[in-house]
């Protein structure tokens, strides 16, 4: 067991289910940031993923559940201690609804939603479900936190053109519904650093001395109100976004054990 009295607990995005090149050194700074778990966005079931799980339990994360994500962009959860329980389709979608975009697992007593969210409005069933689904929790006084990608944000301060021209592009047409989210549980970032500004996702360019001004942060982590007080931190690591293993940064939170 682990004797270190904090939790740390690491989401990042794949792009399109990463591939050869870039999933062994993303693993490795998983390992090297000493992530007791992992949640993976744009995860895909195919030879890529294979090769992902192969390197996670190479290097302690062997207890994994993800959603069935073949052609289609899913979750992955990884984890060093066992997975209690799971359900990659925890609100019931229909095929065509994009059931693998959250995948529910227990580790100890803190219920995990690793999220990766479709574009745009079709996210908006997903999000009234997360909303019932906090209200439901909040009510038992569960231990919960919701990590990955949501392709959604604030508008005011979340995409970095609105923030630096001062103007309001809307961008995030389910912001109201997220709005909704942040009144059931809180985001864990923007609660430990707040007037600060921090962008997770460019738009992926081939040459590596281009500088964007285009980002936005859309990779979080919720918590409930019973999980608040265990947060000690939370902070994004651009390293995979730098190194250009993604085109989005990680997110790490760290809790009281």
């Amino acid at each position: 067991m682990d004797a270190r009295v904090t939790w740390r607990i690491l989401t990042v995005n794949l792009r399109a289910g990463g591939n050869s090149v870039t999933i062994p050194p993303i693993v490795r700074r998983a390992a090297q940031r000493e992530a007791d778990v992992v949640v993976f966005a744009e995860f895909r079931d195919n030879g890529a993923g294979s090769l992902l799980r192969s390197e996670l339990d190479r290097v302690g994360l062997r207890y994994q559940e993800h959603t069935s994500a073949k052609g289609a962009n899913g979750v992955l959860i990884a984890s060093e201690e066992p997975v209690e329980a799971w359900d990659d389709n925890p609100f019931g979608f229909a095929a065509d609804e994009y059931p693998g975009a959250v995948l529910k697992v227990r580790v100890r007593e803190i219920h995990f939603y690793g999220v990766y969210l479709p574009g745009q409005d079709r996210k908006r069933p997903h999000l009234r479900c997360l909303i019932a689904a906090a209200k439901h929790h909040n009510e038992r006084g569960d231990r919960v936190i919701c990590i990955g990608d949501f392709n959604s944000g604030r508008n005011e301060t979340d995409i970095e053109l609105n923030v630096r021209s001062g103007r309001l592009r809307d961008e995030f047409s389910t912001s109201d519904l997220y709005h909704e989210l942040e009144d059931q549980w809180i985001e864990a970032w923007a609660h430990l650093h707040p007037d600060e500004y921090e962008f997770s996702w460019y738009p992926f360019r081939r040459d590596p001395d281009y500088r964007s001004n285009a980002g936005w942060r859309i990779d979080k982590a919720f918590l409930s109100p019973a999980l608040l007080p265990a947060l000690n931190g939370a902070e994004y690591d651009h390293v995979f976004r730098q190194d250009r293993l993604t085109d989005h940064s990680g997110l790490l939170l760290e809790l009281q054990r």
